[in-house]
């Protein structure tokens, strides 16, 4: 697969290992992926990309304002996925109302993860 032929993923989490190790294991899936720790550098690089795939939104370590960025995302037709702490029916009712294609309790189950990304991606 060449390098302009990966789907390109964006990973937004607060926590740097966290976000290492999905940019390690969607990276070793061939995906093309990019690191982010704040929300507005994410979405401002995702409006000078010509096409982003994916977005994997870890909200622990956010406020309120993260479902801005989810509502962002939205406008810009880009699919993501909120990746929550905790399971809490506010959150999964405030993800899938600013267009979450799904909202994912940690911790991950990885297979089922890598599933679910490349469904998405290749829809």
């Amino acid at each position: 697969m060449s390098t302009a032929s990966k789907p390109l993923i964006f990973s937004l989490s607060r926590n740097k290992r966290n976000s290492d190790i999905l940019v390690k294991i969607l990276g070793e899936q061939g995906y093309e992926v990019a690191g982010f720790s704040e929300p507005i550098e994410m979405v401002s690089e995702s409006k000078n990309r010509e096409k982003v795939d994916l977005v994997l939104m870890d909200i622990s370590g956010f406020n309120q304002n993260i479902w801005k960025s989810c509502e962002d995302l939205r406008i810009l037709d880009i699919p993501f996925l909120v990746l929550s702490p905790q399971q809490h029916r506010v959150i999964e009712e405030q993800g899938m109302k600013q267009g979450a294609e799904r909202v994912l309790v940690k911790p991950l189950v990885i297979k089922e993860l890598l599933l679910l990304v490349k469904s998405l991606v290749e829809n």
